[in-house]
């Protein structure tokens, strides 16, 4: 089983890496040296073995500073946004700027949120930090914990 399994993955490998520079020239019933026939279709083998192997991968979220950090309200906001159809936890990278774009702070939080739902997270701002401050940033992919 294993060197069938082997020698499709090959096969199949082998025929990918070509960048189309191995069309074969042979007639239908000369199959040899690697180069298969116009009526057998290996690539059909493919989707029969993934499709047997489920897998509940899931996928990073989104993240959108909803209000930035003021004198009157020191802390900003972020949404996270998970596509899932299950809870997670994602981690947040944000920071607050200076005009230059430069980050005067840097976090990284956690935050979890329900399935298809979104989620609220806030940073605080110290006051040195305000004196300074131009505008909050955030990565748009909050990263997947779990």
């Amino acid at each position: 089983m294993a060197a069938v399994v082997l020698a499709l993955t090959g096969f199949s490998t082998g025929r990918h890496k070509s960048s189309g520079r191995h069309k074969s020239s042979h007639s239908d019933s000369d199959s040899g040296g690697g180069c298969s026939s116009s009526s057998q279709n290996h690539d059909s083998y493919t989707p029969r073995t993934t499709s047997t192997r489920r897998t509940s991968t899931l996928q990073d979220g989104t993240a959108l500073v909803v209000s930035c950090a003021t004198k009157s309200i020191p802390y900003a906001t972020v949404e996270v946004t998970n596509p899932n159809s299950r809870q997670a936890t994602f981690e947040v990278d944000f920071s607050f700027e200076d005009a230059t774009g430069k980050p005067l702070s840097s976090e990284v939080k956690q935050i979890s949120v329900p399935a298809r739902g979104t989620s609220k997270v806030q940073v605080k701002a110290s006051q040195a930090l305000l004196a300074k401050l131009d505008h909050c940033w955030v990565e748009p992919e909050a990263d997947l914990v779990n």
